[in-house]
């Protein structure tokens, strides 16, 4: 008699994640397990609920993955290439979860859900302050103009969200990086905005 297949939990969740988007909060569990060639109670046992398992699939009430760069930085490396490199792990977060919106608007995910553990700053509030604090230190280090970084966190994480929120209501896609360098040229313009003026702090160091 054949073994039941094992599957990691991350397996799970990109099967999860994909039918969710696919055929909406209502998809069957079973049709979730056929994907990965196990069974719906296999899927259960592993979270629980359904509800568990799309709230793990799209890490409902959980921090955004980059936050731990905004919290550790900025490093010594020239400010720009940071900030690429910010804009690129935000932007790969926004492209996988601005289709699930609507999956979660139709689960009816609730504020509570998506505070989390963390009932005092809901994690979509740590990320925005987080990324201010990233400007701010900057600023103190001397390596960015002066400014509200509040209102720089602001205008950069809307500047990422914004392509994506458009193509999801008018049901287009969105290119990627190698097929339009829109990051590369996003990054560029906002650089210009929140570099040091000459004469004062280190441009891009």
């Amino acid at each position: 008699m054949a073994r039941p297949r094992q599957v990691l939990d991350e397996e799970i969740l990109v099967a999860a994640r994909a039918c969710f988007i696919e055929h909406g909060a209502s998809v069957s569990t079973d049709t979730i397990a056929a994907r990965l060639g196990v069974s719906g109670p296999a899927l259960l046992k592993r979270f629980g609920s359904k509800r568990e398992l799309l709230k793990a699939a799209f890490s409902i009430g959980q921090p955004p993955p980059w936050l731990h760069l905004l919290e550790a930085g900025p490093d010594a490396r020239e400010l720009a290439v940071q900030i690429r490199e910010l804009a690129g792990a935000i932007d790969a977060f926004f492209r996988e979860m601005v289709p699930a919106f609507a999956v979660m608007r139709e689960a009816g995910i609730t504020p509570e859900e998506w505070r989390g553990e963390n009932k005092e700053i809901p994690a979509p509030v740590r990320a925005s302050i987080a990324m201010a604090g990233w400007f701010r230190r900057a600023q103190e280090q001397g390596r960015l103009r002066e400014g509200d970084p509040g209102v720089m966190a602001s205008l950069f994480l809307a500047g990422l969200q914004h392509r994506y929120f458009l193509a999801h209501v008018t049901n287009q896609s969105v290119p990627t990086e190698a097929e339009d360098p829109w990051l590369d040229r996003m990054v560029d313009i906002f650089w210009r905005g929140v570099a040091p003026e000459k004469g004062h702090g280190k441009r891009g160091g």
